[in-house]
């Protein structure tokens, strides 16, 4: 029974490890494509961007994370771009896009703060706008 435990221990380590990993690459895939990336051509520089992946399908995207979005524009100096990934479908493979809604939390000076895969809140997006 120990064993067991024990296994499902590392396996869930190894999980965790892999997954930061994944995260780390896709910052750095992001941090490449900023200065260049037809996305954020009109985007001002110098002020922080949420770059957000949606599908017209995505019912959490609706209910959720537009309305966290129109809030933290609301409240915060941000710019928001958001990117249809059906209509879109190559911008979501240079950004590694695998589900919808995902988000990118760029810092004014370029650099990936945060990458949220599935719904993210006002308080998560502000709070790591501000980190």
């Amino acid at each position: 029974m120990l064993e067991r435990l024990l296994i499902a221990a590392v396996l869930l380590a190894a999980g965790y490890v892999a997954y930061r990993v994944w995260i780390a690459r896709q910052k750095g895939t992001v941090n490449a494509l900023v200065p260049v990336d037809p996305l954020l051509t009109n985007v001002a520089p110098g002020v922080p961007v949420i770059v957000y992946f949606t599908t017209p399908m995505c019912v959490p995207c609706k209910t959720q994370q537009q309305p966290a979005l129109e809030r933290l524009r609301n409240e915060v100096t941000v710019q928001i771009v958001k990117v249809d990934a059906c209509e879109d479908p190559e911008a979501a493979d240079r950004w590694g896009v695998f589900s919808s809604p995902t988000t990118f939390v760029i810092d004014g000076y370029g650099q990936t703060r945060a990458v949220n895969h599935g719904v993210a809140d006002f308080h998560k997006l502000k709070a790591q706008l501000q980190a």
